[in-house]
């Protein structure tokens, strides 16, 4: 099958005849900003274990997964509380017989529920993927891993698993995932397109007059306004966020770390040094990770101080941002050690107040400067002379920096791509507006199923009590036969 032919837009030909000949295409580098996701990993690293376990299971849950706990809370809880319920006035074998009911009323759940939540989940995937759904909910300017790894499938279905999975690494480590041609477009025309699907709409492809059922069109101007809008909103909230953690807990704790420093430098660079080795030992995020948390965990064990601690803890924290920026971490901690060992007390205080004073200044700078940047957005200003002001603002800020010897002499703008930030945040939305239709699809799709699940209840339950447990279902059968007997004997009883 022709990729290209099947979906001439949809992937980078570039790419895919560099991947026939099994070459790497031009890397893109990490040129994003971070702090936001450092920011919530520095939250969620504070939180209790079991709230840490509740992140880890939102980021992870899926529908499927959602009706299998509901089902397993009701097979398992709910049967203990009908058989133990003090209040019931009922025989403990009537009870028990009630109970069994839960549990293969779950089993039946994630068997009609979840057979029914999977496909539609699907579905969604591939209509969202495939430009069939409307302007939020459309995946076309950055189609997921699962569908890149379908049309990589379709271009080679001999390939083993492993296979694809290192041709699908390959197309997004070439090409930033696939937001590099949006970025490309925001840059060069100032807008985003997507793929619309018009397979279902008789007017327009009656008007196409051809077996293309496919068309490209421009974002809506009014989304694309709100879209630069909220990306810098966003921007200025996480730096006014770093600029209140500056000013309520940065310099405590500054101050703690450098003092520490002052006195155990040696045992500081030892732990930096091997940090930095396991990092350079590794181009793979998670052995390096691994090698990392092993390394936390003997020094944990064998009760080292909390700053060695800290300092492997922080690094680990920025797995996700990249080998290259655990380094640079590494690195400005390496520098910290040297500027501050063998000094006193109040001298490192001083270091430390002048340090965090500037910070507070950048982090100020850069907050007014997004402001004018939210304005020139309001003006009409295009993402390339949005990226324009960017990069003067760099020019200017450590242009100062160096000559007033600010410790840090890069910009905290430096590694802003607009571009990039404008095109991850749209993506973040369509996710998640595909996530709350997957969710009222499913919704829908269980109850619709219902009906079907409650009569196939009705009919298995009753026999595989018998089939299961003969004794205490005859019992139960016969309780229910002596009690109409009864019933009707004292009607019929003449007064």
């Amino acid at each position: 099958m022709n990729i290209e032919k099947v979906n001439s837009d949809f992937i980078n030909s570039t790419y895919l005849t560099k991947l026939n000949d099994r070459t790497a295409a031009n890397k893109v580098g990490f040129t994003g900003n971070i702090p936001q996701a450092i920011i919530e990993k520095e939250i969620n690293k504070r939180n209790t274990p079991v709230l840490k376990g509740i992140n880890r299971l939102r980021n992870n849950i899926g529908e499927f997964q959602d009706i299998c706990i509901n089902a397993t809370g009701t097979g398992l809880l709910a049967p203990i509380f009908i058989k133990y319920n003090p209040l019931s006035k009922t025989d403990e074998d009537t009870r028990t017989y009630s109970a069994w009911r839960q549990p293969v009323s779950a089993v039946l759940a994630i068997g009609t529920q979840g057979l029914i939540t999977i496909p539609v989940v699907k579905l969604i995937k591939n209509m969202a993927n495939n430009g069939y759904l409307n302007e939020e909910c459309n995946l076309t300017p950055f189609r997921d891993k699962t569908y890149i790894k379908k049309l990589i499938k379709d271009m080679h279905p001999d390939a083993t698993g492993k296979q694809l999975d290192k041709y699908v690494d390959e197309y997004l480590k070439s090409n930033n995932g696939d937001l590099q041609s949006t970025i490309n477009t925001l840059k060069q025309e100032n807008t985003i397109y997507y793929t619309v699907n018009t397979l279902f709409d008789k007017q327009k492809n009656k008007a196409n007059k051809s077996d293309n059922h496919t068309k490209r069109v421009k974002m809506n101007p009014k989304r694309y306004t709100e879209l630069l809008d909220k990306t810098v909103e966003d921007m200025i909230n996480a730096e006014q966020s770093e600029l209140n953690r500056c000013k309520n807990e940065k310099f405590t704790k500054r101050l703690e770390r450098s003092k520490f420093f002052s006195t155990n430098s040696e045992e500081a660079l030892n732990l930096l040094n091997d940090m930095k080795s396991k990092i350079n030992s590794s181009d793979n995020i998670r052995d390096i990770k691994k090698q990392l948390k092993a390394e936390y965990k003997q020094l944990k064990a064998n009760k080292a101080n909390k700053q060695l601690l800290d300092m492997l803890e922080e690094t680990i924290a920025l797995t996700s941002a990249g080998k290259d920026n655990m380094l640079d971490k590494v690195n400005k901690m390496e520098g910290h050690v040297h500027k501050h060992m063998n000094k006193s007390p109040e001298e490192v205080e001083k270091a430390v107040r002048k340090s965090v004073t500037e910070r507070i200044k950048a982090h100020e700078g850069a907050i007014e400067f997004l402001e004018k940047v939210k304005d020139a957005v309001k003006d009409g200003k295009t993402v390339s002379q949005i990226e324009d002001m960017f990069t003067k603002e760099v020019q200017e800020y450590e242009a100062k920096a160096i000559k007033l010897n600010f410790e840090d002499k890069k910009s905290r703008l430096s590694k802003i791509k607009f571009s990039h930030e404008v095109a991850n945040k749209l993506k973040k939305l369509t996710e998640k507006h595909i996530e709350g239709v997957k969710r009222i699809s499913t919704l829908i799709a269980a109850l619709a199923v219902l009906p079907v699940s409650c009569s196939l209840l009705n009919w298995i339950y009753p026999r595989f009590m018998d089939a299961v447990f003969p004794n205490l279902s005859s019992k139960k059968h016969n309780n229910e036969s002596k009690e109409l007997v009864d019933k009707a004997t004292k009607n019929s009883e003449v007064k």
